[in-house]
C-alpha cells in the first residue's frame, strides 16, 4: 500500500526510511531485566502464533515457564525457534525502547540450573502479581523445585538467544 502511494506522489513528497537509534547492550539487558512480561512469537500456518508471556531474564539468559499441554508446546516441539519482544514507552510516546530476541527454546534439565533459576524466579517476582500468584504457587524454600507445587505441570524453558536487537527513541 505505501509504494503504491509513494508511486502516485510527487517527487518532493518522497517517502524516506527512518531508522530509530540502536541500543548498546547494556540497555537492553537493562529494559529486559526490569520487565517480565514479553511477547513471544511460534512458528504456526498461515500466520505466527503470538502470545504474552511472562518471563525471567538473569545473566544474558530468558527463562519461561510453561504448562505442559496446549498450543505453545504443540508448535514448539514442531519447531523450537521463536522471536520474543519487549518493548517499554511513556505516557506520550515521546521516550520508547523495544528488543527483539531470537532463539530456540531449550528445556532446564540441569537440576542444579533449575534450582538457581527458581529461587532467583521467586525472589523476582514475589512481590508482583502474575500467573504464579493466580495459581496460587507457593514461593518454595531454597533448593524447592517449586514447579512441582504446582497443581499445573509447568517446565522450565529457557530461550537460547542467537540475535539481541534493540531500537529506541527520545
Amino acid at each position: 500500500m505505501v509504494f503504491a502511494l509513494q508511486e502516485q506522489l510527487p517527487r518532493e513528497y518522497e517517502i524516506k526510511r527512518f531508522d530509530l537509534p540502536d541500543m548498546s547492550h547494556r540497555e537492553m539487558d537493562e529494559l529486559l531485566r526490569s520487565h517480565i512480561l514479553c511477547r513471544i512469537s511460534f512458528h504456526d500456518e498461515p500466520y505466527p502464533y503470538t502470545l504474552p508471556m511472562e518471563y525471567y531474564y538473569f545473566g544474558d539468559v530468558m527463562y519461561f515457564h510453561f504448562t505442559t499441554t496446549g498450543k505453545k508446546i504443540e508448535l514448539m516441539n514442531k519447531n523450537p525457534n521463536v522471536t520474543v519482544e519487549v518493548d517499554w514507552a511513556n505516557d506520550t510516546l515521546t521516550d520508547y525502547r523495544s528488543v527483539i530476541l531470537k532463539g530456540k527454546l531449550a528445556s532446564v534439565d540441569n537440576q542444579t540450573e533449575r534450582e538457581i533459576v527458581n529461587v532467583a524466579m521467586a525472589s523476582a517476582v514475589h512481590e508482583k502479581a502474575g500467573i504464579k500468584s493466580f495459581l496460587q504457587i507457593p514461593w518454595g524454600k531454597k533448593g524447592v523445585d517449586y514447579l512441582s507445587a504446582s497443581n499445573i505441570p509447568l517446565t522450565l524453558l529457557k530461550l537460547e538467544i542467537q540475535e539481541m536487537t534493540g531500537k529506541k527513541a527520545h
